[in-house]
């Protein structure tokens, strides 16, 4: 149904195979833990949280992973040096998934990096993200821990209102990357509202019909801005608009999405199970043959 047209890039990150043609390797929903308004955390600034809810919630996903033939990462968010070292090891222990660093400071993010290599989880783990204002602190960390795989968010005020300017900052962003030893970049296409989401599928097809570079968003940004959603308080409802939003890049072409907390994960795994499946059908009318644990020969078992 959809065929690019550069070879597409086939990553494997601590033993997930991402990125290729429509329908070839199962998507990867990544969800976050530890993030702000987590009620798992409990003294964000020591790193303190609720170990056992944590585990599982964590094994939950493992579970679905296992079930749906998706395959899954764990997105883990650390605010600062304490917490990034706290969240870190509790997750390199309890899970194989591979682990995103999502650093949202430049001490969580520095300590974050040091973190993995010390705890030899460096090929599991995905620094998130790269941007165009990432300090050259991050960069020469990087470089010297020798991480080589990281999210690369094409984001900037005018990237906002343009799928064409998404893609252009790749030009200038990929170089630099590479030169710090990322091999395996994975592009994040920035949606931030209803509206980018629009461009940021856009911008995913763009990406790996030029790049061929493994693509997707964080399409939940998508529904936690929603704010009307949000007064309604309705619990059932926000669960099937979020299944929607995060299932409509998976349907135009993304290799991965970030779909939010991974308490919701058992809403959206079989949802994109199912558009997974669809299209590992349309793989073998091709001549293509899913592997064994594909979406496609597992949908029919997933409740039993």
């Amino acid at each position: 149904m959809f065929r690019f047209s550069v070879p597409q890039r086939v990553y494997e990150i601590g033993g997930v195979r991402i990125g290729g043609e429509v329908g070839e390797n199962p998507t990867v929903l990544i969800g976050s833990i530890f993030y702000k308004g987590d009620k798992l955390v409990k003294d964000e600034s020591t790193g303190e949280f609720d170990r056992e809810r944590a585990e599982e919630l964590i094994s939950r996903v493992e579970d679905l992973s296992d079930r749906t033939g998706l395959q899954a990462m764990l997105d883990v968010v650390c605010t600062n040096p304490e917490n990034a070292e706290s969240y870190l090891k509790f997750a390199a222990d309890t899970t194989d998934m591979p682990i995103l660093i999502d650093a949202v400071s430049e001490g969580a993010a520095l300590r974050g990096l040091e973190c993995v290599k010390e705890l030899g989880i460096l090929d599991r783990a995905v620094y998130n993200s790269i941007t165009p204002e990432t300090r050259d602190s991050v960069y020469q960390t990087i470089k010297r821990v020798g991480l080589e795989s990281a999210i690369i968010l094409t984001y900037s005020t005018r990237a906002i209102i343009s799928s064409k300017e998404r893609v252009r900052l790749l030009d200038t962003m990929i170089p630099k990357v590479e030169e710090v030893g990322i091999k395996k970049p994975l592009i994040d296409t920035v949606v931030m509202d209803i509206a980018t989401l629009g461009l940021a599928c856009k911008a995913i097809r763009v990406v790996k019909d030029r790049f061929g570079y493994p693509a997707g968003c964080g399409a939940h940004n998508a529904i936690e801005s929603w704010r009307a959603l949000k007064k309604r308080k309705d619990r059932t409802l926000t669960l099937v608009c979020s299944s929607l939003v995060n299932g409509l890049p998976v349907a135009l072409g993304a290799d991965f999405i970030l779909y939010g907390p991974i308490n919701v994960a058992e809403y959206i795994f079989p949802a994109i199970s199912l558009i997974d499946a669809s299209y590992g059908q349309v793989m073998m009318e091709e001549g293509g043959r899913p592997k064994p644990n594909h979406p496609r020969f597992k949908i029919s078992r997933l409740w039993m």
